[in-house]
């Protein structure tokens, strides 16, 4: 019975891991974050292990923590936008990636692993916004393509499903007339809402069950 019971902690039906592409805070309206709004939708409880500034890093030291479950029926991630923000290098990223695909695969048959989208929607002359030059702007966005790319190769080789945000957000970029931004490089709340549809909406397409 204490067996089972362990058990019975270790698993959760929706572990969200990842950055403040996930979280409440920048949407200004408590429980509007994407994680937030999808365990509504779901009607489930979530490990939310997201928080502002992580890393590829961090979500590596988060899986390790006492509150991580072992199994999760779901798991969402988002990541990589912050390593990229302090100058890590593609490859870098790209390696702690595959390995926290490596331990998620393991932890849930449905992952959702997002790329990371672009404030710009590839508009160069915004860089001043990003207080960037013209030179550091071409840099970051090559480096940015080459990351999603890695998101994008992961999700196929580990059978993840993909939430493309690049496109989602496509044409609400800074300079749009509906951005779906804040302070720059956070999505507000029209955005936190569009990943959270976006999110069900490739969990519903699934064959696999979803609590809800």
């Amino acid at each position: 019975m204490k067996r089972e019971r362990e058990m019975e902690r270790s698993h959760a039906s929706y572990v969200a891991l990842g950055d403040s592409i996930s979280i409440d805070k920048y949407t200004e309206v408590a429980g509007g974050g994407a994680v937030s709004q999808l365990a509504r939708r779901l009607e489930v409880d979530a490990v939310d292990l997201t928080f502002d500034g992580n890393t590829t890093k961090g979500a590596l030291d988060d899986l390790n923590r006492a509150t991580c479950p072992d199994r999760a029926d779901i798991v969402t991630l988002t990541v990589g936008g912050n390593d990229l923000l302090c100058g890590e290098e593609p490859k870098a990223i790209l390696r702690r990636l595959d390995e926290i695909a490596r331990r998620l695969e393991k932890m849930s048959d449905l992952v959702i692993v997002s790329t990371v989208y672009d404030p710009s929607d590839g508009d160069d002359s915004l860089r001043s916004a990003l207080g960037l030059s013209r030179i550091e702007t071409m840099v970051l966005r090559n480096r940015l393509n080459s990351v999603n790319r890695g998101i994008k190769d992961v999700a196929t080789k580990y059978g993840f499903v993909l939430a493309d945000l690049t496109e989602l957000f496509r044409g609400h970029g800074l300079a749009s007339p509906e951005p779906w931004y804040i302070k720059v490089i956070e999505p507000n709340l029209a955005g936190a809402t569009a990943i959270a549809e976006h999110w069900y909406e490739l969990l519903v397409a699934r064959p696999a069950p979803v609590p809800c």
